[in-house]
């Protein structure tokens, strides 16, 4: 099979494409209960609606999906019952098994189209497990939301883990950059999802670490608060000022030119204050009697 026929080999899973075209990846850690356990809730969460199924290996012979990535041949595997059972499956109901090297007995078999995944993320070659073959073919074939579930290549406390989770949040990185949304159960080590909680190193109060009976800022918070120390409050934003649309001018009384002083009174006289139209009180004017 190659994969100009998978309209014909999967009718319901290729053409009929939600307007988001979302997916989710299901492989064999356990996280992969997670998926389970959303979909027998209530409300389903939003990224389980309308969204392909892929699953990941021996996952493929587990659940009804849409698609098989197993990239490894199963040439010498068939001897196993899972395996054998899987690819059993997946040829009744005529679902795209893409592998690296199609086996001759399987015509639902699809070679992973390795050529245009690497040149639809700029030549990149760095794949190095199935999940991470998924992600990519997913990114190539326009998938806007990818959910994973049993992406595991580790577990907490375990010091032995397998290969491929810093490949697959490399392929995530990428993803995110082009627009791509993620979703991660969230018992998952990948992306350290399991711990998920504030950004590190952010203290609430700093003189309070989070080990000390302390929290971490949320993002939001962490926000606000390099908002105020990089615009601190200044001083004359204390300070009200009253503002004039002119300067304030006193004028000066002037005496009246027949105005003379007499017993701290003004009154009209033939006689003048020395220096006609000298403010009252300045100047060089003198009262005459």
């Amino acid at each position: 099979m190659t994969e100009q026929h998978l309209n014909q080999a999967a009718p319901t899973a290729i053409n009929r494409m939600p307007e988001r075209k979302a997916v989710n990846i299901i492989a064999m850690g356990s996280s992969r209960n997670d998926f389970f356990q959303a979909q027998l809730m209530e409300g389903r969460p939003d990224m389980l609606k309308d969204a392909e199924i892929w699953t990941i290996n021996y996952m493929g012979g587990q659940i009804r999906c849409d698609r098989i990535i197993h990239v490894d041949p199963v040439h010498s595997y068939l001897g196993h019952p899972i395996v054998r059972d899987m690819c059993e499956f997946a040829l009744k109901d005529n679902i795209p098994f893409y592998t690296s090297t199609p086996h001759p007995k399987y015509s639902n078999h699809v070679v992973y189209p390795f050529d245009r995944v690497s040149a639809s993320l700029g030549g990149i070659t760095y794949f190095n497990t199935s999940v991470a073959y998924a992600i990519a073919l997913a990114m190539a074939d326009g998938f806007n939301e990818i959910g994973l579930f049993g992406c595991d290549f580790s577990y907490p406390d375990v010091h032995m883990a397998e290969s491929g989770r810093a490949c697959c949040e490399f392929l995530m990185g990428i993803g995110t950059q082009r627009g791509i949304r993620f979703a991660v159960a969230q018992s998952s080590t990948l992306l350290d999802m399991y711990c998920r909680q504030a950004p590190y190193g952010w203290f609430a109060d700093p003189n309070l670490p989070p080990n000390n009976g302390g929290r971490l800022m949320t993002a939001q918070e962490i926000m606000q608060h390099i908002h105020k120390i990089r615009n601190p409050p200044q001083i004359s934003d204390k300070i009200i000022t009253i503002k004039v649309s002119s300067p304030s001018v006193v004028e000066p009384f002037i005496a009246p030119v027949n105005a003379y002083v007499h017993g701290g009174q003004t009154a009209a006289s033939d006689t003048l204050i020395a220096g006609v139209n000298t403010p009252l009180g300045y100047g060089n004017g003198k009262a005459v009697a």
